[in-house]
């Protein structure tokens, strides 16, 4: 990671973290929530008042702002809310709008996401007739190597409209980028469950493929920024962490 890049994220952390700062004193919050203090110090009760708006915050402010900064490293062509258009032929259209709706009933015959196999039925559909596609990107970089690169930047916990509105983006933003080797993923900046391995959100699991469609916390930002970006940025949010106790 370039240096100017570091005190960018250096900066705009520092400023985030200043501004998000607790707006009550410890002694307005024992009062306000006596119980808490049994189980949170004064520390986690300070930020326990704004965790809500904490949470809303670093998804529409932090982390795109963040990716932004890391994907501008290496890359030049890097949009957020990124609107795409094309044409697809309406066969395509309806193949991809039919995985979906299978994908969401749910049941112990439904269907199973499979990157392969809903590749092959996309690609493999009639090419007559054509329809506009619009799709907004959360995260595009259009110059990404080894091609344009697609993310939904969610919350690890997505609800099942999230996914299903999710998946078809990706789905038409291949199926609009076919040739160009493009790249679409569901990607979460964290990881609750801690090891990918225990991620088991049941919304998740059932719309996406886990191990071609899904990056978690540190797969995303080493995506984005190249191996050992997630570290890199670990140090530095360390780094701000100590400057703002000083």
């Amino acid at each position: 990671m370039k240096a100017e890049t570091r005190d960018a994220l250096k900066t705009f952390l520092f400023d985030f973290a200043r501004k998000s700062a607790p707006q009550y004193t410890v002694e307005e919050l024992r009062r306000a929530y006596p119980f808490h203090s049994l189980f949170f110090p004064d520390a986690a009760l300070l930020y326990f008042k704004q965790q809500r708006s904490l949470v809303t915050s670093m998804g529409m402010s932090l982390y795109p702002k963040v990716a932004e900064l890391i994907t501008r490293d290496k890359y030049s062509q890097v949009h957020s809310n990124y609107e795409l258009t094309g044409n697809l032929p309406e066969p395509i259209v309806a193949t991809v709008e039919r995985i979906i709706t299978e994908l969401r009933t749910g049941g112990r015959k439904a269907r199973k996401p499979d990157f392969q196999k809903e590749t092959e039925e996309i690609l493999s559909a009639p090419k007559h007739g054509q329809r506009e596609v619009r799709i907004i990107a959360d995260f595009y970089v259009g110059d990404f190597r080894p091609g344009p690169l697609f993310l939904e930047i969610k919350s690890p916990l997505p609800n099942l409209d999230i996914c299903a509105e999710s998946k078809k983006k990706m789905l038409f933003f291949r199926a609009l980028f076919e040739g160009r080797k493009p790249q679409a993923f569901f990607a979460f900046p964290y990881n609750p469950y801690v090891r990918r391995e225990l991620y088991a959100w049941g919304f998740t699991k059932r719309i996406m493929d886990m191990d071609k469609e899904v990056l978690i916390a540190a797969e995303m930002w080493d995506k984005l920024g190249g191996e050992g970006a997630f570290d890199e940025l670990l140090d530095i949010i360390e780094e701000v962490t100590t400057t703002l106790k000083i």
